[in-house]
């Protein structure tokens, strides 16, 4: 027979079929890998911006405020005159009116910060947690502060809480509480937002307009 008519050994059969199946095999992996790292992304991409929708809302509203009341680490209530009638309606007979008296809440069980209006009760941003500081301790999700600098005692262009507390106008109680949450004017907002898959971090700072 001539050698040039002679046709695969199964050797070369096994070999050529082996090979195939590694290259096949690495094609495929390649292909679930690139799908699996943009579903990844893009659900980060979906967290991130539920996220910033959520924390764009307690800005927004914040800055509409005319009162911040109740204000402590995991949470703070506000008064919005939407209808600028004068009288903060808490509790409108219409369910779908304005409620003029909103509160946003960290529940760090449950990993949200919710918005409540005394009638519903919403989720803004799900999975959230708090941002560590140094030693392991959670850093407030709302923080207040006040623009008033003839109480910003070290100097640093902000009067904080604890300066607040100290100053003539607080109690000097190591809370912020009475007289000195008529001059809380600013809400600072800090956590991190976790998912399966990514984590971020979020700042923000929401200054009321009808106090400045």
């Amino acid at each position: 027979m001539d050698n040039n008519e002679r046709g695969f050994t199964l050797i070369e059969l096994l070999m050529t079929m082996f090979i195939m199946s590694i290259v096949t095999t690495a094609m495929y992996q390649l292909l679930f890998s690139s799908t699996n790292a943009s579903e990844r992304a893009r659900g980060v991409v979906d967290v991130s911006e539920e996220a910033r929708l959520g924390l764009n809302r307690m800005v927004r509203d914040t800055r509409e405020a005319s009162t911040v009341i109740t204000p402590a680490s995991t949470g703070y209530s506000i008064f919005i005159d939407y209808d600028q009638n004068g009288t903060i309606q808490a509790t409108p007979s219409d369910p779908s009116g304005n409620y003029e008296d909103l509160t946003f809440s960290f529940n760090s069980a449950s990993k949200r910060i919710t918005v409540s209006n005394g009638y519903t009760s919403e989720t803004l941003i799900d999975g959230v947690q708090c941002i560590l500081k140094a030693g392991g301790t959670c850093q407030d999700v709302f923080t207040f502060s006040s623009s008033r600098l003839e109480y910003d005692t070290n100097g640093d262009g902000a009067t904080s809480s604890v300066e607040l507390d100290q100053s003539l106008v607080g109690n000097n109680n190591g809370v912020l509480d009475g007289q000195e949450i008529n001059f809380v004017d600013v809400v600072s907002y800090s956590f991190r937002v976790v998912n399966s898959e990514a984590s971020e971090k979020f700042y923000a700072d929401a200054q009321l307009r009808n106090q400045r």
